[in-house]
């Protein structure tokens, strides 16, 4: 328990929480930290006790998903606690660089925490489908804008947009004529999407999701199976809205947390 106890007695100062977009509106006093990286784990049942416990202690709220694939998480409360916390999840091998999304809220958006052990930290029932191992081409928000005013991409290759998302998180807000698969759970992308394969052919896709992750596995599928110029959209829509106009957004955004949408 020694590690543990330097963990939970550091001072936020010293954690050296390094945010990449610190520089977000302050709209709350509680610090909303997300995250995931695709990654082989090891010895889960040890990390998610260890973490379980930090976390108790340091009264942060939210999920962590554990897998052998990688993490995937969310993390509310004070600013020094989730910060702490998130170290913790750091203190993993293979997580050291880990980075953050921040976001800020007056009350946290969740009312506990739960670590989870999963077979995926988002199931596709591929498992030949392994981002830890590649990576399908990403761009950023702002070239994602561009292409988006101009309606093609830097080639002249003409753009379409594919949520990979649900119906009911598409039905509360999407990018203006997007592709919606009419998914119902994630692990029917693979059947939907290879069902629109000659319609889609023609076109740069550009994949979205809420943080990024279903994009992950989704433009590797699609890559491995026959698709041309696929491209996913990198921090998801989230980051789009926090670092852009919100240029062809109709709607609002939904989260999985106590917010329910931004």
């Amino acid at each position: 328990m020694q590690n543990l106890d330097l963990i939970v007695s550091l001072p936020s100062e010293q954690v050296g929480l390094d945010v990449p977009n610190s520089s977000v509106k302050k709209v709350g006093e509680i610090l909303n930290l997300r995250s995931y990286r695709f990654v082989h784990l090891d010895h889960l049942e040890d990390h998610r006790l260890i973490l379980a416990e930090i976390g108790k202690l340091l009264a942060v709220q939210g999920t962590i998903i554990l897998s052998t694939e990688g993490i995937n998480l969310t993390l509310s409360g004070n600013t020094s606690s989730t910060e702490q916390m998130f170290e913790a999840c750091k203190a993993i091998p293979g997580l050291e660089n880990l980075r953050p999304k921040i976001s800020w809220s007056s009350d946290c958006a969740f009312q506990q925490l739960k670590v989870k052990i999963k077979p995926e930290i988002i199931k596709m029932d591929c498992p030949e489908i392994q981002p830890g191992k590649e990576k399908a081409p990403r761009i950023d928000s702002l070239t994602l804008q561009k292409w988006l005013k101009d309606g093609f991409d830097e080639n002249g290759i003409p753009i379409k947009v594919l949520d990979t998302r649900n119906s009911f998180e598409i039905a509360m807000g999407s990018f203006h004529q997007a592709v919606d698969l009419k998914l119902t759970k994630f692990s029917e992308f693979p059947k939907k999407v290879l069902s629109m394969k000659h319609i889609l052919q023609v076109y740069r896709i550009i994949n979205v999701c809420t943080g990024g992750i279903r994009c992950e596995k989704a433009s590797l599928f699609m890559m491995k199976n026959g698709f041309k110029n696929v491209t996913q959209l990198d921090g998801g829509i989230i980051e789009y809205l926090n670092s852009t106009e919100g240029y062809s957004w109709e709607g609002e955004c939904f989260l999985f947390d106590n917010r329910e949408t931004i």
